[in-house]
């Protein structure tokens, strides 16, 4: 319902007498995936839009509290009542406009609500379909045709081409509301979609667990399915935390010493350092990642780097409890049912070189995960990886059961089975 003048007079006097007495903010849950959700108008800069950052903007027009960037709902440098309108019209789902701050820290103005998306990534476009926007999926990158078991009415829609040298021509035809992309849509690009008179929006999901979730909200509200995306965010935020809230009180010699690796075109291993999201993910699941002193092969400090060719040397002399090894493509994800091509995968990395001495290799502790389920963020990857590497202390997780939830629930596939649709870790865990 659109907010008249004697609805926004009430609004006045109840926030003046929360200025006056203080205000009753709503807390996030204990137990729940931390993020900024990034809509200029989160004037509080938590993880919700509601009345909360009203009564910030009032605080803040008052001398109150110091102005936040998101309080500036409209962007305009001048924090006023119109900003309370629009916060209020996001609220309410009437915004015409919404700008949100994107991967390149870029103020983007969306013209809502969102009717048409070209996805140029394969996890944009199944959150799509997780917060019931499916439909509005209207072009996809080459790799998410390859989706079709997962995604079968999206992965049908026009394909442009890859990501990132997509038919430009065919995207404009299809006059899209929204372009979206991972951080990593070229800024080149970007370019020359905006000049075609369309809205590109770089969003960080790619291996990023908690800031694929805030921009999946973000996505929920510009496309006028925010109580969607809220619903599912929500699920997947306390499900994931509530298994770090249980892993965190683990002292440090409790926690598991795993490596992160994945196989490189040139034959090598890659590896993670402390900027890496698989590497944030993990350690968020308590685990110690030994990105400490970690070198790449010509012998640099990797330590705060993301993405790096590891010394084999390196893995040798940290000696890890366990591997987590990422399978791209080669024998696990949906449509994946054999147990031996898995198998083959973790005997190659086993008789490396002077691996036979690693005590992960010793105790057969490499897991080979999907690299959809873990790089490509819908954070399924995590509840596989916690549950393979704190067996004892999550007796209770079932992760195929909260895989199976999601495939139900939220992509809509009743009758789908993911235990024989396809193979996500190996060796596959007890339930």
């Amino acid at each position: 319902m659109i907010r008249n003048k004697m609805d926004r007079t009430v609004d006045r006097i109840v926030i003046a007498l929360l200025l006056v007495f203080g205000c009753v903010c709503v807390g996030a849950y204990a137990a729940e995936v931390e993020y900024t959700l990034n809509i200029f108008g989160n004037a509080n800069e938590d993880m919700n839009i509601d009345e909360n950052d009203v009564v910030s903007v009032y605080r803040m027009i008052a001398g109150q509290e110091p102005p936040t960037r998101f309080a500036d709902a409209n962007n305009d440098g001048i924090l006023d009542e119109h900003d309370v309108d629009q916060i209020w019209a996001i609220i309410e789902g009437t915004a015409t406009e919404i700008v949100v701050l994107d991967a390149n820290d870029n103020a983007v103005t969306v013209q809502t609500p969102v009717e048409r998306i070209v996805t140029l990534d394969q996890m944009i476009a199944e959150n799509a379909q997780a917060i019931g926007i499916g439909d509005k999926v209207v072009g996809i990158d080459e790799e998410t045709v390859k989706r079709s078991i997962i995604l079968p009415e999206i992965s049908q829609v026009t394909n442009i081409g890859s990501s990132n040298e997509p038919d430009l021509e065919a995207i404009v035809a299809l006059q899209p509301g929204l372009v979206a992309g991972t951080q990593f849509f070229d800024e080149a690009l970007m370019d020359k979609i905006r000049a075609a008179g369309l809205t590109p929006l770089a969003m960080i999901y790619h291996g990023d667990m908690q800031n694929s979730l805030g921009y999946t909200k973000l996505l929920g509200y510009l496309t006028g399915s925010s109580k969607a995306a809220n619903e599912y965010v929500n699920w997947m935020g306390e499900s994931l935390g509530s298994i770090h809230d249980r892993l965190a009180v683990l002292p440090e010699d409790q926690k598991t010493k795993a490596i992160y690796l994945y196989p490189r075109s040139s034959g090598g291993l890659g590896s993670g350092g402390n900027n890496c999201p698989t590497i944030k993910t993990l350690q968020y699941l308590g685990v110690n990642t030994m990105t400490t002193d970690t070198k790449d092969i010509g012998g640099a400090i990797m330590d705060r780097a993301s993405y790096f060719e590891i010394d084999p040397e390196i893995v040798i002399a940290k000696n890890p409890e366990a591997i987590i090894l990422e399978d791209f493509d080669e024998a696990l994800g949906y449509g994946f049912t054999d147990i031996e091509a898995a198998k083959a995968v973790v005997e190659r990395l086993k008789t490396r070189p002077g691996f036979n001495h690693i005590d992960a290799v010793k105790n057969d502790r490499i897991y080979l995960l999907d690299v959809n389920l873990v790089s490509h963020s819908n954070s399924l990857g995590a509840f596989y990886m916690a549950k393979a590497l704190y067996p004892d202390e999550l007796a209770d997780i079932d992760p195929y059961a909260i895989h199976q939830e999601y495939v139900t629930r939220f992509l809509k596939l009743p009758d789908m089975d993911v235990k024989t649709v396809g193979l996500f870790i190996y060796p596959e865990l007890s339930s």
